[in-house]
């Protein structure tokens, strides 16, 4: 992948760059009002993250939610944690465009993760189910893809169907396929990924769905649906951390960067 449009890849991630913050603060940004990215901070230490909604009238809601105490849930696991919001900068005609969210709670465990999502609400708690695909399903996505080339983005010859994973919430609804493919890598600007490739399995139909830039970390229930958000994470210079949803095509719903 040429440099242009890696940064573009990136950039779309993480959205902003947090060096362009004062301070350097870490940013998050969300395309809905009931989640948004933070540090998991403890009681002796103070890291704030910018979060920027869509709408202004949600970072309103934040720091109202926040200023009367009430708690916020991690998501997937609906654990709760405190929070404190303030406008940023909050002498700018743009102060709330975007707030200043600290979250605390219980530290987490050595080599866990030191972010999370965090919801204003409780959270849908569904398990799901991985595992690798089956022979007939490598069979079926190949046979999709050939009777489709040529398809613009989609790397046919790169594709690892065997090393694809199957992801579902029950036996009975759709499957969601994710198969890694081609790697990319820009050393001098310290990026790697392998991106993935999303398809999903509908009563012994194959459909492609869109790319992911990187391997799956996470997945979320969102809407009570049967497909998962997905979470990804790329080796930066700093934070890509971005969640997307799949169920109708590939779609960014919030990030978490800087450096």
């Amino acid at each position: 992948m040429k440099p242009l449009v890696r940064y573009a890849v990136c950039a779309a991630l993480c959205l902003a760059s947090a060096s362009s913050m004062a301070g350097g603060a870490m940013e998050s940004t969300s395309t809905r009002p009931d989640l948004f990215f933070a540090w998991f901070s403890s009681k002796d230490s103070d890291e704030p993250v910018v979060v920027n909604f869509a709408r202004q009238a949600d970072s309103r809601a934040l720091t109202a939610h926040c200023g009367s105490g009430l708690p916020v849930y991690s998501f997937g696991q609906n654990a709760r944690f405190t929070c404190e919001a303030q406008p940023h900068e909050a002498d700018s005609p743009d102060a709330w465009k975007a707030a200043e969210v600290i979250v605390r709670g219980p530290a987490p465990k050595s080599g866990a993760q030191r972010f999370g999502m965090f919801s204003l609400k409780p959270t849908r708690t569904t398990r799901w189910n991985t595992r690798a695909v089956t022979p007939d399903e490598q069979a079926a996505l190949k046979a999709l893809i050939d009777a489709n080339k040529p398809r613009p983005r989609l790397p046919a010859k790169q594709l690892k169907l065997a090393a694809a994973t199957a992801v579902s919430a029950s036996d009975e609804g759709r499957t969601t396929l994710v198969v890694p493919g081609n790697e990319v890598r820009d050393e001098p600007g310290q990026y790697y990924a392998q991106r993935h490739y999303v398809f999903v399995k509908e009563d012994g139909a194959y459909a492609y769905r869109g790319m992911l830039p990187a391997k799956p970390t996470g997945y979320f229930d969102l809407d009570g649906g049967d497909l998962p958000a997905i979470l990804v994470e790329e080796d930066c210079d700093g934070w890509c951390v971005s969640l997307w949803r799949i169920s109708k095509g590939v779609r960014s719903v919030a990030s978490f960067g800087g450096h």
